[in-house]
């Protein structure tokens, strides 16, 4: 689309120089200067019908190749997924033709080989049962053979016995008579009763005796076991498992005072539980007697900080004034 525009400025233009005149009364030259201004009108036309008529045919032929791409691509596309498509169908079904065929061949083999088995089993089932009764028959003969031999045998031992032990064998007869003839009397109610009693009598005493050893083996368990648990929990607070080279810290409080002269006093302290006598902290003590100790790192510092805190908060709990006065110093101490 053409268009217009108009421009304007005004331009200064910078004068100067010298006239020189004809001696007259008096010769010379005057000089002069001085700034001219002008405004100049500048008015520009663009004409774009041309370029518009170009890009507008550029346009259209460009539509039109982006339509026949488009149209390209999707038939290409198409034809791409029906080839897909047709390679993918062709290559399944021969797969499964394939495993089709294999799963065929190979039943077809294992059922030869599985007939061949079951008739063989059959055989081998058909003369088993006959050698089962064969030997049946044997064993029935045999069996009945040596049950006779035997129980001719034991008719026979019975009657020598008999013979060679007569006098012993009329003895039992007479006790065996003897013993009838209490058992039908009177008396035997009365004995099988206070047998009864003293049974029951003794075997209640029996249980008693058990029930009071049983009592006391448990005492003694639960005592042992009782005993057992605080010598364990004993041994567990008493010992530290590690290897033998490991490093276990200790809370350690060292004070240093400096009094008059300049004379420099170091007391150390540890938990009662670690020592009990206060050796340890004296050995401690004269060990570290002399030694200038680094400042803290900022992440010492800061891990201190934390620790004491969480110490104040735990044990100074109240909201009193002699609390808060304590809880003020320890922080100045901690801060000096």
């Amino acid at each position: 689309m053409s268009y217009s525009r108009n421009y304007s400025t005004t331009i200064a233009v910078h004068y100067s120089g010298s006239v020189s005149y004809p001696a007259s009364e008096h010769g010379g030259s005057v000089s002069y200067s001085g700034t001219a201004y002008e405004t100049v009108n500048v008015e520009v036309r663009v004409d774009t019908d041309p370029f518009d008529a170009s890009v507008a045919q550029c346009n259209r032929q460009i539509n039109g190749l982006t339509a026949s791409v488009g149209a390209m691509n999707a038939a290409q596309c198409a034809n791409i997924a029906q080839n897909a498509n047709r390679i993918s169908d062709t290559i399944i079904n021969g797969f499964f033709q394939s495993v089709r065929t294999d799963l065929s061949t190979q039943k077809a083999m294992l059922e030869q080989t599985i007939n061949a088995k079951l008739l063989l089993l059959r055989q081998q089932a058909d003369t088993l049962r006959e050698k089962q009764r064969v030997m049946q028959e044997n064993y029935a003969r045999t069996s009945a053979r040596y049950q006779k031999i035997f129980e001719d045998l034991n008719n026979e031992l019975a009657t020598r016995i008999k013979q060679l032990d007569q006098p012993v064998f009329r003895v039992a007869g007479s006790i065996d008579c003897q013993s009838d003839r209490m058992l039908h009397t009177d008396m035997v109610q009365t004995a099988v009763t206070a047998n009864a009693e003293s049974a029951t009598l003794q075997s209640q005493i029996a249980a008693a005796a058990v029930k009071n050893h049983a009592l006391q083996a448990m005492s003694r368990a639960t005592d042992f076991l009782m005993a057992k648990a605080r010598t364990e929990l004993t041994m567990q607070k008493a010992v530290t498992e590690g290897s033998g080279k490991d490093a276990y810290l200790l809370p350690v409080c060292i004070f240093e005072t400096e009094s008059e002269g300049n004379v420099r006093n170091r007391t150390c302290h540890l938990p009662g539980s670690y020592d009990s006598d206060g050796s340890l902290a004296q050995r401690l003590g004269d060990r570290l007697a002399g030694e200038n100790f680094p400042r803290p790192t900022a992440d010492e510092d800061r891990q201190l900080r934390s620790y004491v805190q969480s110490e104040i908060s735990e044990n100074i709990t109240n909201s009193d004034s002699h609390s808060e006065r304590v809880r003020q110093m320890i922080n100045k101490l901690l801060n000096y």
